[in-house]
């Protein structure tokens, strides 16, 4: 990825023949390469050149996430070289149900000032730290940037940003009521302190514990995956913020890859 964002950086449309060479590793699937002008026209992809030349902004996933915005809306960030993950519910042709997909999507300036977002598509992605982190931290900055009623709004809805991979972002206060719990998302208030985990683990508490010494922490617990009798390794990362003069909690969790041995 990193390599065709300095080519195209270097060439300009001139890149977009040698990625879109035979053998190209930026023309398969599950790894295909893309790229997309400021103003949302795909002017290169690897997986499907039949894209090539029209606006998809109006694009949205299976939850109305409306991904070509989330893409081009790198372009506006100051960085040169800004970059992130942009995670998506998408349906294919040959598959029954839609199926999470990611791109890691990077801004560059070609020779010419021209600004493009040269992205890479994936649907082998599991759930990473990493991808758990950015999201709960661009969650608090959103909160920061338009205050509690406007961002619970959009941590919410099911089209946002912040419903990923099977995750999403929630709030809860310095005592552990919930604020925002998109499985939930007609119970407010709820106290959440109590909380133990399939072995009697009082995660919740231990969590506030952590954050009442530290600005962020993280903590592993195990439950239930639906339609699952063994409980299978849980992390929760979460992080205050403070918005208006009120410390609220923002965190998500994730199902941890069980290794091979606790298979057998």
């Amino acid at each position: 990825m990193d390599g065709a964002a300095a080519l195209v950086e270097q060439r300009g449309t001139g890149a977009f023949a040698e990625l879109g060479r035979d053998g190209s590793r930026g023309r398969t699937s599950p790894t295909y390469l893309f790229v997309y002008d400021r103003g949302g026209t795909c002017v290169f992809h690897g997986l499907n050149p039949g894209l090539v030349g029209r606006n998809l902004l109006a694009l949205r996933d299976a939850l109305g996430k409306p991904v070509v915005e989330e893409i081009v809306e790198i372009a506006d960030r100051p960085e040169r070289d800004a970059s992130r993950w942009i995670f998506y519910l998408w349906e294919e042709q040959t598959e029954l149900q839609p199926s999470w997909k990611a791109s890691y999507v990077r801004k560059v300036e070609a020779p010419d000032g021209k600004v493009y977002l040269v992205g890479s598509g994936s649907s082998s992605l599991k759930v990473e730290k990493v991808f758990v982190q950015g999201e709960v931290d661009a969650a608090a900055e959103l909160l920061r940037g338009k205050g509690r009623t406007a961002a619970f709004r959009e941590l919410q809805a099911p089209e946002s940003r912040f419903h990923f991979l099977g995750s999403f972002v929630y709030v809860l206060d310095v005592r552990g009521r919930s604020l925002v719990d998109p499985a939930y998302p007609t119970i407010e208030g709820r106290d959440m302190s109590g909380f133990r985990d399939a072995v009697g683990r009082p995660v919740v508490r231990e969590m506030l514990q952590k954050l009442a010494k530290d600005d962020t922490a993280w903590v592993q617990y195990l439950w239930h995956k639906p339609g699952e009798m063994l409980p299978t390794r849980k992390l929760m990362y979460m992080r205050k913020v403070e918005v208006g003069g009120e410390v609220l909690l923002v965190g998500s969790d994730f199902y941890l890859a069980t290794p091979i041995w606790m298979k057998l």
